[in-house]
């Protein structure tokens, strides 16, 4: 045992094997939610919609044949799941006639008037983010399993690039010989961190220049952005816990982008 000699697969549930892995279609969810919605049709020049949800989604894992983290316990991984519990989402979207430049001639009208100005503006919560245990094995079922750390303090969010939470807030997990209450599972919850959320412009502004009073022919214009405002978005949080950027954001959404188009009407 101690020249490393010890064969493990002798003392497993199964053994002489260490891998035997079992597939189910059996999960369950648990989602409530409050939605509410008011719309506006054209009403001096404006049409929008805006949208709200608050919602709660609890799951064990979040599709079929994910594996679970514990396989001798699949309460382990009840919470709210990390894939789609957004608590909260906003969304508007609107269309605005500009009012100058829609009276006098056609010169006045292609020069000034006939714009529009439209967008999609939205905002989510974040997701839970799934914390791992990446050190040595502490369980010693073989394969086919998930560890989380221990959580020993509240979660704190700084929400720096190098920190989006607190990463001091978790401890490597106890082996059940050492006094590990979990049998050597960690005690921090799949959903003890919410991650980055998201808030972003979108607009479009929109020119007709027309060449005669009918309509036709005619030049459309079409000047779009997304990430207006150059806000920047983070996604993609390190939560391995024995990552050297544990913590850390990894990712964003990316930077403004401007599109022009045009489109001629015969």
């Amino acid at each position: 045992m101690a020249n490393g000699t010890l064969n493990a697969n002798l003392y497993r549930i199964y053994p002489g094997y260490s891998q035997i892995q079992q597939e189910e279609n059996e999960t369950n969810f648990n989602y409530n939610s409050l939605q509410a919605g008011i719309r506006f049709e054209n009403k001096h020049g404006l049409t929008t919609q805006l949208s709200y949800t608050w919602s709660h989604n609890i799951s064990i894992v979040s599709n079929d044949l994910n594996q679970l983290s514990d396989p001798f316990n699949p309460r382990y991984d009840r919470g709210s799941d990390t894939g789609f519990d957004r608590r909260h989402i906003f969304n508007a979207n609107y269309v605005y006639n500009l009012p100058f430049g829609q009276h006098g001639t056609m010169l006045v009208r292609d020069t000034i008037g006939g714009w529009t100005i439209s967008g999609i503006t939205y905002a989510e919560s974040g997701v839970p983010l799934d914390i791992n245990y990446t050190g040595s094995d502490v369980v010693g079922i073989g394969c086919c399993f998930n560890n989380r750390p221990d959580l020993v303090s509240k979660v704190s969010y700084p929400k720096t690039v190098k920190a989006w939470f607190s990463a001091s807030s978790y401890a490597d997990p106890l082996a059940p010989w050492a006094g590990g209450a979990n049998q050597g599972f960690g005690t921090a919850g799949k959903d003890s961190v919410v991650g980055p959320g998201i808030f972003n412009w979108n607009l479009s502004l929109f020119k007709s220049i027309s060449f005669r009073e009918s309509g036709t022919p005619r030049v459309e214009l079409r000047f779009e952005s997304f990430n207006t405002f150059n806000h920047t978005i983070f996604q993609n949080v390190d939560t391995g816990s024995h990552d050297g950027n544990f913590g850390a954001v990894t990712g964003d959404y990316g930077p403004r982008t401007m599109e022009l188009g045009g489109k001629f009407v015969f």
